[in-house]
C-alpha cells in the first residue's frame, strides 16, 4: 500500500473538523431555530417548574397523610368507675379509697366524722354531757358500752352514724343509698363461746356489703384484754371494717392490731350469756334460736366510766 496518499487523506480529515471552543458569532440563518430553541426550552422549563410545584404541594400534604393511620388507631378506653357500692380492691391508701369511695358513689365522700354522726342531737356534741355510751336492748336483756371518740374518733363515727340512722348505706335490692338505723333487727348472727358474739349485719347472713369500708384505727392502749370489748369485725385484711362488730366474752389478746377496738361494755354478763346459747358450727356458728338487738340507742351518761381512762 502506498502511503503517500493515506497520509493526505488524514490531513484533510483532521482540517475538516471545527476547531472546540470557538467564539464566533451564530450565523444569522440560525436566528429563528435559535429563538424557537429558546421557546422551546422555556416551555419545557416551565412545564418542569409546574410539575415540580405540584410535587411539592402533594409531599406538602404527606405529613397531614402520614397522621392519618395514627388516628385510625382504635383509641385507649378510659378507666371505668366502680359500680355503684362496689367495694374497693385490698390494698388502698387511705386517699385512695377515698377516691374510689367518691368513684362508686358513696354520699359520705368516704370520709364520715363525728360532727355528721351526731347531727340533729346537739346534745351528743357537747361532751359537758358525759361519756359517749352506746345501749344495746336485745332480746336477751340490756348492756351498755362506752365509746372511746377521743383515741378512735372515725370509728366512733362511723357506729354511731349507723346507729343513729344518718350514715347512708348501699341496699342492693333498690341499688341505692338509703338511711336507717342499722343495727335494729339484726341478729348475732356468729357466736363462740367463750370466744366473742357477732352482729351488724343488716342481711343477717354475715356476707352482707354496705357499699363502703373504713380505715383501721388502733388507738393507743386500747386491747382486746377483758370481756366486753368492743371491737370492728373484718375480712381478714387491713381497712376491710365497715358495719360488722364483736363484743369479747374474755381477753382475746391474738386479735391486738388486727381488730380495731372502739368501746367498751362495763358490765358483759349479757354478752357472755348469749354467748352460751347452742349454735350450729356448720352454718359459721350461727344460733339456732335468733338472738336479736331490738335496738342501740346512743346518748350521754355522766355515770358511765371508761376503765383505766
Amino acid at each position: 500500500m502506498n502511503a503517500a496518499p493515506a497520509r493526505t487523506a488524514i490531513l484533510g480529515l483532521i482540517l475538516s473538523v471545527p476547531p472546540l471552543g470557538c467564539d464566533s458569532p451564530a450565523p444569522k440563518a440560525d436566528t429563528k431555530t435559535d429563538a424557537k430553541a429558546k421557546t422551546d426550552a422555556k416551555a419545557k422549563t416551565d412545564a418542569k417548574a409546574k410539575t415540580d410545584a405540584t410535587a411539592k404541594a402533594v409531599d406538602a400534604k404527606a405529613p397531614d397523610d402520614a397522621k392519618a393511620p395514627a388516628d385510625t388507631k382504635t383509641a385507649t378506653p378510659a378507666k371505668r368507675a366502680p359500680k355503684q357500692g362496689a367495694l374497693p380492691p385490698e390494698g388502698m391508701t387511705p386517699e385512695e379509697m377515698k377516691k374510689f369511695a367518691v368513684e362508686s358513689g358513696d354520699p359520705t365522700g368516704g370520709e364520715f366524722t363525728l360532727a355528721q354522726a351526731f347531727e340533729g342531737d346537739p346534745a351528743l356534741a357537747d361532751k359537758a354531757g358525759g361519756t359517749l355510751t352506746a345501749s344495746f336492748d336485745t332480746t336477751m336483756g340490756a348492756f351498755d358500752c362506752v365509746l372511746y371518740e377521743d383515741e378512735v374518733p372515725l370509728t366512733v363515727a362511723n357506729f354511731v352514724g349507723l346507729a343513729r340512722g344518718v350514715r347512708p348505706t348501699y341496699e342492693k335490692k333498690t341499688d341505692a343509698w338509703v338511711t336507717k338505723k342499722f343495727f335494729d333487727g339484726n341478729i348475732f348472727h356468729r357466736v363462740i363461746k367463750d370466744f366473742m358474739i357477732q352482729t351488724g349485719d343488716d342481711t343477717n347472713s354475715g356476707r352482707g356489703n354496705p357499699g363502703y369500708v373504713i380505715v383501721d384505727e388502733f388507738g393507743k392502749g386500747l386491747k382486746h384484754d377483758s370481756a366486753g370489748i368492743l371491737s370492728m369485725a373484718n375480712r381478714e385484711k387491713p381497712n376491710t371494717g365497715s358495719t360488722q362488730f364483736f363484743v369479747t366474752v374474755k381477753a382475746t389478746k391474738h386479735l391486738d392490731g388486727k381488730h380495731a377496738v372502739f368501746g367498751k361494755c362495763a358490765d358483759a354478763k349479757v354478752p357472755i350469756e348469749i354467748s352460751k346459747v347452742k349454735v350450729d358450727h356448720r352454718a359459721g356458728d350461727r344460733p339456732y334460736e335468733q338472738v336479736k338487738i331490738n335496738s342501740v340507742t346512743i346518748s350521754r351518761k355522766a355515770s358511765t366510766k371508761k376503765k383505766g381512762k
